[in-house]
C-alpha cells in the first residue's frame, strides 16, 4: 500500500511539472558550495608520508596539486606524481624538509571553489640509538637515527666520556665504571651541525653469583664471581635459624632448608620438628614459606636437610633418617608431605637400616640421593615417581657421602666423605660417574676433623662439615669447584646448636679449579658457611 501511494504521488509531481517521461531528473545540491582539507595533526618528519582529510562540502569532482612531493600507491609503489582527482589522493611523500603548499579545487558543476594550505616538514633532529644490557668492560655499538639529504655524507663527532670518543657511525666502545654516563653526539648533514645527548646506565659486571649461609650472623649472603672487578659479599636482608644446612638457586628464585636446632641424637627442644623450607627472590625480598613439619606429630629426623629444585617446578629435600619428601616450589605454607622414598636394607640389598639421607640432586631424569650412615653409603638413584633405580657402583659405594656434585662436561663426581672409609681420610674427592677411579681434591691434615682442621660438628660420623656443594664449568670443561669451610676454630662440638667462636677467621669459601693444576685455596674468608649454591646464570 506504501509503495503504491508514492508511486502517485512521484506522477503527480511529473503532471504537475509537465517533464516528459524521457527527461532525466538530476538531485540539485542543497547548502553552501566549500572546499576544503585537513592535514595530519602534530609535527611532521622527513621522509613524511602524509595522508590528507577532504572536508569539502557539495562538490562533484575534485583535483588536488602537491608540487614536492611524490605519489604512494596503495600497492605500495611511489612515483613521481604531484596531484589527484580522487576524493582523498593517496599518500603523498615528502622526501625532504621545507614548506609544501597543497592546492584543492572542489568543482560543483562548472563551479570551482579553490582552498590552499602549507603545510612544514621538519628536519628529524639526531636520535642517539641505545643499546641493550649494557655492561661494563664489554663491547657495545651505539647507533644514530639523522636526517641524510641525497648525495651528502654525514659527519658524526661521539663523546662517551670514559669510553672516549669517535667519528663512526656506529662506534664500538667499553665502559670500566658502573652507573651513569652521558652520551653526547654532533653530527653536520651538510647544511647544518646539530647537537644531541642522552643518559645511559651501565651495569656492573655480569657475572655468576655464589649465596651462602652463614653460622655467626645466621644470614643469607651472595657474591659475585666476577673476573673483571673486586667482588664484595652482600647480605641479602635474610636471615635464617640454627642450622641451614641446604641452599639452591632455580630460576630467579633461591630455596633455603634448615634442620632446625636438634641435628643428631636430641631430647628435649632439640628434638623437636622445627625445621622449614622457604623460599626467596634473589635479592631476598618475597620470603615465602613452603613448608614446615609439625611438631606434636613428628621430630628432628623429619627435619629438612638439603634440597634440590627439579624441572617440573617440584623441590625435593632429605630428611636425617626418613628419607625424601617432594612438594611443589610455589606452594605456601602447604601441609608437610609424607616421605616419597626411603632407601632400607631390603631395597639396596645391604645388611643394615642406619640410612641417614643427605645430599639430594636431579641428575639427567633421575633424582640422586646421598646417604652418610654407618652402612648405607655411596648414592642411590630413584625416578620422579620415588621409584628406586639403582645404586652407583664402584669405590664411592663404600663411602658415607655427605654431600656430592656432578660435572657432567668432565664426566666427575665430587663428593665429600662423612667418615673414614677404605683407608680415606675426611675430605673432598673426586670420582668418575660410574664411582671408580677416585682422586683426593682436598683431604690435606686441616681439612680433617681435630685441632686446625674442619668443625667436628656433630659427632663422629655424624659430622655435618660439608653440606653443600656446588661447581661452575663451561663448555671446555674449565672452571672451578666450591664449597664451604667451617673450622673447629669456628664452629665446633656435639651440641645443639654448636659452639660458635668469637669470629670466623679461619672459614670462608674454597674453591678447586677443575683442571687439577693447583691445590684448593680459599675464595673468600670471615664467613663460616652452611648452605651454599651458585647462581649459573650471569645478571
Amino acid at each position: 500500500m506504501k509503495s503504491l501511494k508514492l508511486l502517485h504521488i512521484i506522477c503527480a509531481i511529473l503532471l504537475f511539472t509537465g517533464c516528459d517521461r524521457n527527461e532525466v531528473l538530476v538531485l540539485e545540491h542543497t547548502g553552501e558550495h566549500i572546499a576544503n582539507f585537513d592535514f595530519p595533526e602534530g609535527q611532521v618528519y622527513a621522509p613524511a608520508k602524509v595522508r590528507l582529510t577532504n572536508r569539502s562540502r557539495n562538490a562533484d569532482s575534485f583535483l588536488w596539486e602537491y608540487a614536492g612531493g611524490k605519489t604512494i600507491y596503495t600497492n605500495g609503489d611511489t612515483v613521481d606524481v604531484s596531484q589527484s582527482d580522487k576524493m582523498v589522493p593517496d599518500t603523498i611523500l615528502y622526501e625532504l624538509p621545507g614548506t609544501y603548499t597543497v592546492k584543492l579545487v572542489a568543482r560543483q558543476g562548472s563551479v570551482e571553489k579553490e582552498v590552499s594550505k602549507s603545510v612544514t616538514i621538519l628536519k628529524q633532529q639526531p636520535e642517539i640509538i641505545v643499546p641493550e644490557n649494557i655492561g661494563i668492560f664489554l663491547d657495545v655499538t651505539f647507533s644514530a637515527r639523522v636526517f641524510r639529504f641525497p648525495g651528502r655524507d654525514i659527519a658524526y663527532e661521539w663523546d662517551f666520556g670514559e669510553a672516549g670518543t669517535s667519528t663512526l657511525p656506529n662506534p664500538t666502545v667499553q665502559f670500566e665504571t658502573e652507573g651513569e654516563h652521558v652520551i653526547k653526539l654532533t653530527v653536520n648533514d651538510g647544511e647544518e651541525t646539530l647537537s644531541t645527548e642522552t643518559t645511559i646506565w651501565v651495569q656492573g659486571e655480569l657475572a655468576k653469583t655464589i649465596y651462602f649461609t652463614d653460622a655467626l650472623t645466621r644470614r643469607i649472603y651472595r657474591y659475585k664471581l666476577t673476573t673483571q672487578t673486586e667482588s664484595e659479599v652482600e647480605w641479602i636482608g635474610v636471615t635464617t635459624g640454627y642450622n641451614p644446612f641446604g641452599l639452591s638457586v632455580k630460576g630467579d628464585k633461591l630455596y633455603l632448608s634448615e634442620t632446625g636446632l636438634g641435628t643428631r641424637f636430641s631430647s628435649g627442644d632439640a628434638a623437636r620438628a622445627d625445621g622449614v623450607l622457604k623460599s626467596f627472590n634473589l635479592d631476598g625480598t618475597g620470603e615465602n614459606l613452603i613448608t614446615r613439619p609439625v611438631a606434636t606429630s613428628l621430630d628432628y629426623r623429619d627435619d629438612p636437610w638439603m634440597n634440590t629444585v627439579d624441572r617440573y617446578g617440584n623441590i625435593w629435600w632429605t630428611c636425617r633418617n626418613w628419607g625424601v619428601r617432594v612438594i611443589n616450589a610455589s606452594s605456601s605454607e602447604a601441609a608437610y608431605p609424607s616421605p616419597r622414598f626411603n632407601i632400607n636394607a631390603t631395597i639396596a640389598g645391604e645388611a643394615t637400616t642406619t640410612y641417614f639421607a643427605s645430599d639430594i640432586k636431579e641428575v639427567g631424569n633421575e633424582i640422586w640421593v646421598s646417604y652418610a650412615g654407618t652402612t648405607g653409603k655411596g648414592i642411590y638413584k630413584f625416578g620422579y615417581d620415588g621409584a628406586y633405580i639403582g645404586k652407583i657402583g664402584g669405590e664411592i659405594a663404600k663411602h658415607a657421602v655427605r654431600a656430592f656434585v656432578v660435572d657432567h662436561v668432565n664426566g666427575h663426581i665430587y663428593f665429600a666423605t662423612n667418615r673414614a672409609d677404605e683407608g680415606r681420610a675426611l675430605g673432598l674427592y673426586r670420582t668418575n660417574l660410574d664411582g671408580s677411579g677416585i682422586v683426593a681434591v682436598d683431604n690435606h691434615w686441616t681439612m680433617n676433623i681435630g685441632a686446625g682442621g674442619y668443625s667436628d660438628q656433630g659427632a663422629a660420623g655424624e659430622y655435618v662439615y660439608i653440606t653443600n656443594i656446588d661447581i661452575v664449568v663451561d663448555e671446555n670443561g674449565e672452571g672451578y669447584l666450591y664449597y664451604p669451610y667451617r673450622a673447629i676454630s669456628d664452629v665446633y662440638g656435639s651440641g645443639n646448636p654448636p659452639t660458635l667462636g668469637a669470629s670466623a677467621a679461619n672459614s670462608g669459601i674454597k674453591r678447586y679449579n677443575l683442571n687439577g693444576t693447583e691445590p684448593a685455596t680459599f675464595l673468600l674468608k670471615g664467613y663460616a658457611p652452611y648452605g651454599m649454591a651458585v647462581d649459573q646464570v650471569k645478571r
